[in-house]
């Protein structure tokens, strides 16, 4: 019994069968092999193989930076900037900040302002990317 669809015609259904006669007959094997082939070139390129674990990849920042960052840029989401340490205080404790981060918040200076998120991590004293070129 041949098969009939209703959503395509019957030529759409044969171009479809031959983009995966490949996949279901076993001769899609030479792409993994070529795969196989660039990771053997460079061993040190692959799943599973991480860059140097105190630096995340293509931040120049430590990975605890990083994650210690977007805590408190996740706490600052909706502040308006630029803020000054009270509002910052006032935006962590709305949005349920835990009593670490807003004790850390509090420690800034009282008379300056912050222009975003970046700001308020370097004067914490996180490690930042620096400037671009």
């Amino acid at each position: 019994m041949e098969r009939e669809t209703v959503k395509h015609g019957s030529r759409v259904d044969e171009a479809m069968a031959e983009d995966v006669a490949p996949l279901l007959h076993g001769s899609a094997a030479e792409e993994s092999r070529a795969q196989e082939s660039r990771l053997q070139e460079d061993p040190g390129v692959g799943p599973g193989i991480r860059p140097e674990a105190h630096e995340a990849p293509g931040l120049g920042i430590s990975e605890d930076d990083a994650a210690g960052r977007a805590d408190l840029a996740r706490h600052l989401a909706s502040v308006a900037f630029p803020a000054g340490r009270d509002q910052l205080v006032f935006h962590a404790v709305e949005a349920s900040a835990p009593p670490h981060v807003v004790d850390r918040i509090r420690s800034l200076a009282a008379d300056d302002d912050y222009p975003n998120v970046q700001a308020v991590w370097s004067a914490l004293g996180g490690d930042t990317e620096g400037t671009h070129t």
